[in-house]
């Protein structure tokens, strides 16, 4: 692994060759498509052929990637994981709350309609903590809003790297936020 170089390959081996409890946070947007296929959407259109290419996770894997995020968090670190509403209304988080508890949402809205049969859709980032749960000592920057607008510039912006770009100034403040200079953050 080379540090400060966008890895590829598979999560859980990246996840295994790191040691226990050495990052306090750590940034997890998994590829599932349970929502796709459950609303029968798929991933039509230009803008999703590069998610396409992406290989799919099942459930099962990302509760095990979020379990190995668990390891690898310092105690009170956070894991900031992206879902949509989908995700967010089965609850799929709650699977690992032994590990990881759900201490805040952000809504992110990106300012472009979304897919949706009811409503057009946002995406959310879940903020999962490991125990033992303080806010106090390991968050600094309190006036972060719970709906986050933030545009991505898709010519400039490295969708062409990410097809999932999110919002580079929310993932910096929470950086800022919850880490000291030097800490590693996966």
């Amino acid at each position: 692994m080379t540090i400060n170089t966008a890895q590829q390959g598979d999560e859980l081996v990246l996840l295994h060759a790191l040691s226990d409890g050495c990052a306090p946070l750590a940034f997890f947007d998994p590829q599932h498509r349970a929502e796709l296929d459950k609303l029968k959407i798929g991933n039509e259109g230009e803008r999703q052929r590069g998610r396409c290419r992406l290989p799919q996770m099942s459930e099962s894997y990302i509760n095990q990637c979020s379990r190995e995020i668990a390891r690898i968090l310092v105690p009170s670190g956070y894991c900031m994981r992206w879902t949509d509403t989908f995700g967010l209304g089965e609850g799929h988080h709650l699977r690992i709350g032994d590990v990881l508890k759900c201490v805040d949402i952000i809504a992110w809205d990106n300012l472009r309609p979304g897919q949706g049969k009811r409503s057009r859709r946002r995406g959310y980032l879940l903020i999962l903590q490991k125990p033992p749960l303080r806010a106090k000592a390991t968050w600094r920057d309190h006036s972060i809003p719970s709906r986050w607008a933030e545009k991505i510039d898709w010519v400039t912006n490295p969708r062409k790297l990410y097809p999932h770009a999110k919002p580079l100034g929310l993932t910096r403040r929470l950086i800022a936020a919850t880490t000291q200079p030097g800490d590693f953050v996966l």
